[in-house]
């Protein structure tokens, strides 16, 4: 097998690995994608309430 198409069969192979990778991603994000934003609310919402609270020594 020459070096072109030795790179050529490289390139082929990771842009379908990198095109798996991102399908995943998609279905990742149409499955968990409001849990997960609900979730970072209610942390960013705890953050912000806990920072407005003033501490005592």
């Amino acid at each position: 097998m020459s070096k072109e198409n030795r790179n050529a069969q490289l390139e082929r192979i990771s842009r379908q690995n990198k095109e798996k990778c991102a399908a995943f991603i998609v279905r990742m994000i149409e499955k968990y994608g409001k849990e997960v934003l609900e979730e970072i609310q209610k942390e960013e919402k705890e953050h912000e309430t806990s920072s407005e609270t003033p501490t005592t020594i």
